[in-house]
């Protein structure tokens, strides 16, 4: 343009940028990836998930340097970590007790010790009280308590069981009857002892051992004395008989 010539603009609209809003971010809002692996307990415990599974899996060193593998059963990696841990440490303390790893249900160690008292009565070495044993087991224990673990049954199970049973029995057992349940219950334990399944030390809740007393048969009355000695031949022998009678 030559100098000395000045434009004038004219009919010319001035449009205004578009507002520019700016929200503040919050670290709640910010996206993270989750970690594929996790490694906790200076490398003894790893946290990893397997593809198309939303649960954590975990493996964990035992003190011979072999791995076990297990589930954690949860999604939440907070939730994860825990339960890891806990299996970690619960591995570790039954090793330092000579446990075995694997904790049975009520249902393996009740079918043991049935296994072993049925093999005792067929040698010949088994007490005649342990039929009585059975029946507790097969037909109260085992059904009621089948899937749960004895080192974790607790008071508030045990009640609920001698509540059940009387139901199931429709009476009140005699002060006789709950022994036989206390003997049996114990035989269960000491049969998950024997085999390192749970810790002599574990406290597992007693059975309640108060029911009513049995009641004697009272004595033979005059007119029932009186119509044994009719009944009694000339000839026979009266003491013998007498004993019978006494041994009804």
């Amino acid at each position: 343009m030559p100098k000395g010539v000045v434009t004038k603009l004219t009919n010319l609209e001035v449009l205004p940028s578009p507002p520019q809003y700016h929200q503040p971010t919050t670290l709640s809002q910010l996206k993270y990836a989750e970690p594929t692996e996790l490694y906790l307990r200076d490398g003894d415990v790893v946290l990893f998930r397997r593809p198309n599974s939303p649960l954590w899996q975990c493996r964990f060193k035992r003190h011979d340097n072999t791995w076990d593998r297990v589930s954690t059963k949860q999604a939440s990696i907070e939730h994860a970590v825990r339960v890891a841990c806990d299996l970690y440490d619960e591995a570790r303390f039954r090793q330092r007790l000579g446990l075995a790893q694997k904790v049975p249900t009520f249902a393996e160690i009740a079918h043991a010790t049935l296994y072993e008292m049925r093999r005792d009565l067929g040698e010949g070495i088994g007490k005649s009280v342990y039929l009585s044993y059975i029946t507790c087991i097969e037909k109260y224990f085992l059904p009621y308590f089948m899937d749960k673990r004895l080192e974790e049954i607790t008071y508030t199970d045990v009640h609920e069981f001698e509540i059940w049973r009387n139901r199931q029995m429709r009476l009140v057992p005699k002060s006789s009857t709950l022994m036989n349940f206390a003997s049996a219950w114990a035989k269960l334990q000491q049969t998950a002892v024997n085999k390192g399944w749970i810790s002599e030390r574990v406290a597992i809740p007693k059975l309640t051992t108060r029911g009513h007393k049995g009641k004697t048969r009272p004595a033979f009355s005059r007119e029932e004395i009186t119509k044994l000695f009719c009944s009694i031949p000339r000839q026979a022998d009266i003491p013998k008989v007498l004993f019978s009678a006494c041994a009804r």
